[in-house]
């Protein structure tokens, strides 16, 4: 079989160019079990972008230490298991009875909040009437020097410095459905 110097040229020019989601996005099932997490990077090109998506609790799994948990944040590349020496983003923690005092006949709470290396997590408060297992919309973006992170109506903006972004996906205790995950540039 002959191939051709030109198609060669395509096909490296096509492998070298930064590595997206498709438009349609993709699909991450984060599934854990009690007590321990998993983590998926992906790398975000340079800066401006957006990173996008819906994220749904499925299920939670039982544990004395930890609650089920899911964070999406823009951060610096870190080894794996490690946390980044910089990140903005958000947390979708769940909240069971027995856990915390609920009203009578709720099971469970589940709450958003944003989250950034150095500040504590800032619970929005309209986010706890939601009925655990509802799609949250999010959208996280990134000039080079501050992340905007949007949960429905509500916006965040955080400073961050990453010569190298990543979008990192972080969940334990559970099981969270990450949908339609991109990242594209803004420019």
């Amino acid at each position: 079989m002959y191939i051709s110097a030109r198609c060669m040229a395509i096909a490296a020019a096509f492998l070298s160019m930064p590595v997206f989601a498709t438009a349609k996005g993709i699909t991450y099932d984060c599934d854990t079990a009690a007590d321990h997490f998993s983590e998926l990077v992906l790398p975000a090109g340079s800066a401006p972008f957006v990173a996008s998506g819906n994220v749904r609790l499925n299920a939670m799994a039982e544990s004395r230490e930890f609650l089920p948990v899911v964070r999406v944040q823009i951060a610096t590349p870190a080894d794996p298991g490690s946390s980044p020496d910089e990140f903005a983003g958000f947390a979708l923690t769940v909240v069971a009875k027995g856990k915390a005092k609920l009203p009578p006949g709720v099971a469970a709470v589940q709450m958003l909040s944003y989250t950034a290396k150095g500040k504590e997590d800032e619970v929005i408060p309209p986010s706890m009437l939601v009925t655990p297992g509802t799609v949250q919309p999010f959208s996280l973006a990134y000039d080079g020097s501050n992340v905007k992170v949007t949960l429905g109506s509500e916006t965040r903006d955080f400073p961050l410095k990453a010569a190298e972004p990543v979008v990192r996906v972080i969940c334990s205790t559970g099981e969270f459905l990450i949908t339609d995950l991109t990242i594209a540039p803004t420019r």
